[in-house]
């Protein structure tokens, strides 16, 4: 399911809102075969004219949840860079993106899980995603003088997002063998100071 860039731009806010929203949890409760324009229509209170009116399809309804997920995601970590001590950018980085990520589940796995098996993402798409990456690069730059990191920041980047996604969708999948909360935000935390400590010399 390739899908180009949603036309959802058109669709009225609140409109917009309820079909996504339906859609999601749709998806959340029964998976993605369940998630049919029927049944979204139905759940958000539309018709399933409109619904492809506005999206052109599932794989467009899916590249809207995709490219609005990584939109407000990258809001998320831009403003946790800013916000971030400048010596220690990269931790409430991390922090910020575990905490988008428990708080958005079913659009998470949209977005980095393959939630919908056959939705391909459009290359605008994938632009869109892949500019969310740009704050990592640039917390890391901020703080390989300060922590000792050396070598290409891009490539660095890359390894601490991979570290931090593998502890995010344990946690989601329920497989991080915690006890509660409170060893799982240990674990993390203690994860990502050894993610950093591998890339020091």
């Amino acid at each position: 399911m390739t899908a180009p860039l949603s036309r959802a731009i058109d669709v009225p806010t609140d409109t917009r809102s309820a079909i996504l929203s339906a859609a999601l949890s749709i998806l959340q409760k029964h998976g993605a075969g369940a998630m049919t324009m029927r049944s979204v229509a139905s759940a958000a209170g539309c018709s399933t004219t409109g619904v492809y009116t506005y999206f052109g399809g599932k794989a467009g309804l899916v590249e809207a949840i995709f490219i609005d997920g990584f939109q407000n995601f990258g809001e998320t970590i831009h403003a946790a860079r800013r916000a971030s001590p400048a010596d220690q950018p990269l931790a409430g980085l991390a922090e910020a993106y575990r905490a988008w990520a428990l708080s958005n589940p079913t659009q998470y796995m949209v977005m980095f899980g393959r939630a919908v098996p056959d939705y391909v993402p459009s290359t605008d798409a994938r632009d869109v995603a892949t500019s969310t990456f740009d704050d990592l690069v640039a917390s890391t730059r901020l703080t390989m003088a300060t922590l000792d990191l050396v070598g290409d920041p891009i490539e660095i980047a890359h390894h601490l997002w991979a570290g931090i996604h593998g502890y995010v969708s344990l946690e989601l999948a329920g497989m991080d063998m915690a006890n509660d909360d409170a060893e799982r935000t240990k674990r993390f935390r203690l994860g990502v100071v050894k993610l950093l400590r591998g890339c020091m010399r």
